[in-house]
């Protein structure tokens, strides 16, 4: 436990002091709304395809096919590869995947393989995994178990924080 709240600690330390620093940090720069202008940079760099309104609802008819009748039983005997929804309701994963396309402006097939959706191949699907944990980790130390922060809260529609 201590070991998780300490790496939480330094994870919100981190990005806290990385904005600070590039927010005030203006010595080398000739633009005077730093943030404005480091997230405008930000946004040209991580230049994504537009997220594939037809492909997402495909697929979420798809799994809410699948749920029908068994949208209480939990995610883990609806679907294979169930990880963190694992002991939740099925009902709750179409909304989630819904979600995350507009939260980091991606297409299903960013973290999935299309028609495959169980597969372990992207690594992209592992980094989210890790990262529906570290922001759980975060809400239940420092926010009471309210959800504080969410995938937005750094990726503002972006794959990758503009911070980075």
């Amino acid at each position: 436990m201590l070991k998780k709240t300490v790496c939480c600690a330094f994870v919100v330390f981190s990005v806290g002091w990385f904005a600070a620093n590039r927010i005030f940090n203006t010595s080398a720069r000739t633009d005077n709304n730093v943030l404005t202008s480091s997230l405008a940079q930000a946004d040209k760099q991580q230049a994504q395809p537009p997220v594939n309104a037809a492909e997402r609802d495909e697929a979420i008819a798809v799994i809410k096919k699948r749920i029908v009748g068994r949208e209480d039983e939990p995610a883990e005997k609806v679907f294979k590869n169930i990880e963190i929804l694992k002991g939740k309701k099925a009902s709750r994963l179409p909304g989630m995947m819904s979600a995350l396309t507009g939260l980091l402006g991606v297409n299903c097939t960013y973290c999935h393989v299309k028609g495959q959706w169980d597969s372990e191949e992207k690594p992209t699907k592992q980094t989210a995994r890790k990262m529906f944990l570290m922001i759980g980790g975060i809400n239940k130390d420092y926010f009471e178990g309210k959800n504080a922060v969410s995938c937005w809260t750094c990726h503002r529609g972006n794959p990758h924080p503009p911070i980075q």
